[in-house]
């Protein structure tokens, strides 16, 4: 019984370069930019605070923002010229 995978292959119009990606790294992407806005709201309404008068709020820590890979943008040439199509693969 042969088990199908679906990538989408990537390539850039500008420098040719070529590259995959899955289901998962789309998931995992989504994922990241989500936690982003958290940290981002949290560090907004600390900033808030703060311009209130809150001294205990200058002690909050501010979160660290991921860096989040754009998946239509090459990794080589940061181009958003890139031509996509979907790959079924058949594995055993």
């Amino acid at each position: 019984m042969t088990k199908k995978i679906k990538e989408t292959k990537c390539t850039c119009k500008a420098c040719g370069n070529v590259w995959y990606y899955g289901k998962e790294d789309v998931t995992k992407n989504f994922g990241e930019k989500l936690q982003n806005l958290g940290n981002e709201m949290s560090n907004t309404g600390k900033n808030m605070m703060c311009c209130t008068g809150c001294l205990p709020a200058l002690f909050i820590p501010e979160k660290n923002l991921k860096e989040v890979q754009d998946l239509d943008k090459c990794p080589k040439c940061s181009s958003k010229a890139i031509n996509k199509e979907e790959i079924v693969h058949e594995v055993d």
